[in-house]
């Protein structure tokens, strides 16, 4: 039977055609990677039916909020989210210990948390702040999450990721309801907390090189610097009042997943190199399309070529990266970068002609850069 379709099976006909390998050999080969095609495409199924259950639980969850909630006090309806969110946590845990219900097992320990959360939130209508009820309900937001906690990490390396970003909203929660800090005082904690957990995980990815010990570590980090985008959003609305310029700290926070999808590519120990820190690096010139575009026009309150300067700079850079390390990911991204700046600039500059002009320099240039690219074939490639 022959394969074309993934670029697997094509090298195995190719090394076939050339008497690389043996006609047994190839045959081998193509049943092995038949096989481990059929188990992930098996796993991607299971995430998908695992996640369209818990879309038709939350709509039955909604459809009995809707019949019990008229009938029930602001205590007792906090009290019922809670105790669902824990439950349906609890239940996920216990589905964690037979493997086929990994996917299954996973989302329902993310929705209990994200019930939890949604059951402290609503505390705030039965129990002013900083009342009995809601210093009892703040402490409940510490306590509950840290007794689930310790479960995720024995067991997997995706849920500790999970109970990282959920406790900062926990911990929010907290501040919120137990003390008199104000907002912008819980936003400050907030990023000192979740500095000295990154600092804590990097330390341990130091000292366990090969993820042989703490194999939830890398996941966790990574889960932090994509929630410090989030408190970088916060902190510059909140306490540094920037504005148009709370973009910076958005902009400083992309460039620092650069730096680390970098670091995981070219000096992370074997141990802690992935495959999805190529992917990571993509979607970063993906997001600096829209983030670049805003920062030269509405931080900077640049011209629209200042913005050419900015994205296109940025894919030109991407472009030279993807040749040299050969990733049609971030050439493809860059590529959608440098199109949208040259369209952009020369529909802004010159009008119909101007975009006419900017398109054909940019169809130019990437019929050039197409003609480099093809040196990543084989030699007696057409390509």
């Amino acid at each position: 039977m022959a394969h074309d379709g993934g670029p697997v099976y094509q090298a195995i006909e190719r090394w076939e055609d050339k008497s690389l390998i043996s006609p047994e050999l190839a045959a081998r080969l193509r049943d092995e990677v038949t096989e481990s095609a059929a188990v992930g495409t098996a796993r991607m199924t299971q995430y998908l039916v695992a996640a369209t259950g818990a879309v038709v639980l939350l709509i039955a969850s909604g459809v009995f909020l809707d019949w019990v909630w008229p009938r029930m006090g602001e205590v007792a309806r906090a009290g019922l989210l809670a105790g669902a969110g824990i439950v349906v946590h609890l239940w996920g845990a216990r589905l964690e210990t037979k493997r086929r219900w990994i996917p299954a097992a996973l989302l329902m320990q993310t929705a209990g948390l994200g019930l939890l959360l949604a059951a402290f939130v609503y505390s705030e209508n039965a129990w002013p702040d900083r009342s009995a009820g809601a210093v009892g309900t703040g402490l409940a937001a510490l306590v509950i999450p840290l007794m689930l906690a310790p479960h995720s990490f024995r067991a997997n390396a995706v849920m500790p990721a999970v109970h990282l970003c959920f406790g900062l909203g926990f911990l929010s929660l907290f501040l919120d309801r137990a003390t008199p800090l104000s907002s912008d005082a819980i936003i400050w904690v907030l990023d000192g907390v979740l500095l000295v957990a990154s600092l804590i995980m990097v330390d341990i990815l130091r000292r366990d090189p090969d993820s042989n010990r703490h194999p939830w570590a890398l996941n966790a980090f990574v889960a932090a610097v994509y929630a410090a985008a989030v408190l970088a959003v916060l902190t510059g609305i909140g306490p540094l009042d920037l504005q148009d310029k709370t973009l910076y700290p958005l902009d400083a926070w992309l460039a620092l997943v650069v730096a680390l999808a970098l670091w995981g590519i070219h000096g992370a120990p074997p141990g802690l190199r992935k495959e999805w820190f190529e992917a990571q690096l993509a979607y970063a010139v993906l997001l600096w399309i829209p983030l670049g575009f805003g920062t030269a026009l509405e931080a900077m309150d640049g011209p629209p070529t200042l913005a050419l300067v900015l994205v296109g700079g940025v894919a030109v850079v991407g472009f030279a990266y993807a040749m040299r390390v050969r990733s049609r990911r971030i050439m493809a991204t860059s590529a959608l970068a440098f199109v949208s700046a040259v369209w952009y600039w020369a529909v802004q500059i010159g009008g119909a002609l101007g975009a006419v002009a900017g398109l054909v320099f940019a169809a130019g240039f990437l019929f050039w850069l197409s003609g480099r690219v093809g040196a990543w074939a084989a030699p007696d490639s057409t390509a």
